[in-house]
């Protein structure tokens, strides 16, 4: 498995991270001795980091990870976050605070190699909606400010957030420079935090925000391409989950009409979900795509395009002729 440095870090993570959603399943309602051969087998592989969220199964991702490692006496890097609502600004240095520590409690450490803001960012507060302001999470006495005390007294490593939100007010964040990496949403469904888009783009534009700030120093790691789109674009998107609601697998269903266009250019016996894997894997600017785990198949299919490497540039140049062909004819 190849490594990368991870941002502005010294970490130097393998290009997958091992995803412990409530989406994936694994690690909030796979049986233990099931997670413990996968996470095991990636470990052997060469995956060295796992994401997961105290709202992942109402903390159940991170208590069975705890779990799991401590059983096969691993100690990768393992990144969590903090996700803020009704309630937390009332005294927010101790919500955060209260946060970590149940975190560091289910995951059975002391130090938590990554925290991330979970929240989203936009123009204003609306925290039943999970959104913080810009002044929110920058601002004096913000959530960044509470985080990097965290990260000062060695409670937290590395401090980043997740890219999602108003497009404006989160590349806003990222020029004041305030964190050490983000998570960003980038897949073959849409690419627009690295590519340029075209004037009838439809989707949200992320306004290529992984070339923010200018200086490069903070950087970047990809947000949910697995369970997103590429498994949106394999067509028996139910049939590998663990008990995937039916409204995301309704969602799944319409958007493989979406990845349709894109099989042409996969090689011959290449999922759609490796596929589009390779294509993350091509973004200079990324340092390591987060990939959502259900199964034991999964972990290899993403392992083996790893290996494949990231796509040619030919057929990169392929895709983006065809992404403005489609939204020129829309």
């Amino acid at each position: 498995m190849r490594k990368r440095r991870l941002g502005r870090t010294e970490l130097e993570v393998s290009e997958i991270s091992f995803g412990c959603g409530g989406t994936a399943g694994l690690m909030v309602r796979g049986e233990l001795n099931e997670q413990c051969a996968v996470i095991a087998s990636a470990i052997e592989r060469g995956v060295n980091i796992f994401d997961t969220s105290p709202t992942y199964g109402g903390g159940h991702s991170e208590t069975n990870l705890g779990k799991v490692l401590r059983i096969i006496g691993a100690t990768p890097l393992v990144g969590t976050k903090i996700d803020l609502g009704l309630g937390d600004f009332d005294n927010l240095d101790r919500a955060i605070k209260q946060s970590v520590q149940r975190s560091q409690e289910r995951l059975n450490r002391d130090r938590l190699d990554i925290l991330y803001l979970h929240s989203r960012v936009g123009r204003q507060r609306d925290l039943p909606g999970r959104v913080l302001s810009v002044d929110d999470v920058i601002g004096h006495g913000g959530v960044a400010d509470v985080m990097k005390e965290l990260q000062r007294k060695g409670v937290v490593g590395a401090i980043g957030f997740t890219g999602l939100g108003h497009t404006e007010s989160v590349i806003e964040v990222l020029e004041s420079d305030r964190f050490d990496l983000f998570q960003m949403y980038y897949n073959l469904l849409n690419p627009s935090a690295v590519e340029p888009t075209v004037a009838a783009w439809r989707a949200q534009d992320y306004g290529g925000m992984a070339r923010w700030p200018p200086k490069g120093t903070s950087a970047l790691s990809v947000f949910g391409p697995w369970l997103r789109a590429l498994s949106a674009m394999t067509e028996d998107f139910t049939a590998s989950r663990k008990r995937i609601p039916r409204w995301r697998a309704r969602r799944g269903r319409c958007r493989s009409s979406e990845g349709a266009v894109f099989r042409q250019y996969a090689q011959q016996g290449e999922s759609m979900a490796a596929f589009a894997l390779r294509f993350a894997l091509s973004a200079q600017s990324i340092d390591t795509v987060l990939v959502g785990i259900s199964e034991r198949s999964h972990l290899d299919e993403a392992i083996a395009a790893a290996k494949a490497g990231p796509l040619e540039q030919n057929l990169l140049q392929a895709l983006a002729e065809r992404f403005r062909e489609l939204y020129e004819m829309a």
